[in-house]
C-alpha cells in the first residue's frame, strides 16, 4: 500500500463512473453500490478509505461502513469538497493520503496542503483487472509521419 488514506470525492466518482447510468434517480442505490463497489477493488491501494458525498446532516453513514471504509456526509453548510480539504488540512501526514476527485480547483488545494491526488478516471481504471484495460495500439511496422500529419 503506497497511502495510509483514500480520500474519495463519492459524487465526483459517481458522475464518472458510466457503470452507474441510469441508477442516479436513485441516489441512495447508487451511493450503496459505488461503496460496494470501491470496497471490492480499492482496498489494496490505503489502509483506510473515506467516501465523502454531500449531504444536508453531515455524519457517518454506518449502513454503507466497512471495514476500513467509512461513508461521511457533508454538513448543510458544508460541501464534500470542503470536509475532504478540512480532512487534509488536519491530517498529521497529508504526503501520506491519496484524494480521488476530477474536480481541478479541489486537485490544486489538496495537493498544496500535501496530498496526492488522481482524477476520477484514473482511479476506475487502477480499479479495473488487468485484463479489462485496453492496451495502447501501436503504429503499424513502417508507419510514417505523414500517415499520423497528412499534408492539406
Amino acid at each position: 500500500m503506497d497511502f495510509d488514506r483514500l480520500i474519495i470525492d463519492g459524487y465526483n466518482l459517481m458522475h464518472q463512473d458510466g457503470a452507474l447510468d441510469g441508477r442516479r434517480g436513485d441516489l441512495s442505490t447508487a451511493r450503496q453500490r459505488l461503496v460496494r463497489r470501491i470496497e471490492q477493488t480499492a482496498s489494496g491501494m490505503a489502509a483506510k478509505i473515506t467516501v465523502v458525498f454531500d449531504g444536508r446532516e453531515g455524519g457517518r453513514d454506518v449502513a454503507l461502513d466497512a471495514p476500513n471504509l467509512e461513508v461521511l456526509f457533508s454538513p448543510a453548510n458544508r460541501t464534500a469538497d470542503g470536509l475532504i480539504e478540512q480532512m487534509v488540512h488536519d491530517a498529521e501526514k497529508p504526503e501520506r493520503i491519496l484524494v480521488v476527485t476530477s474536480d481541478w480547483i479541489e486537485q490544486r488545494l489538496v495537493s498544496v496542503f500535501g496530498a496526492s491526488v488522481i482524477s476520477c478516471r484514473e482511479f476506475l481504471l487502477r480499479c479495473e483487472p488487468p485484463s479489462a484495460v485496453p492496451k495502447k495500439s501501436k503504429p503499424a511496422r513502417g508507419s510514417t509521419l505523414g500517415e499520423f500529419f497528412p499534408e492539406k
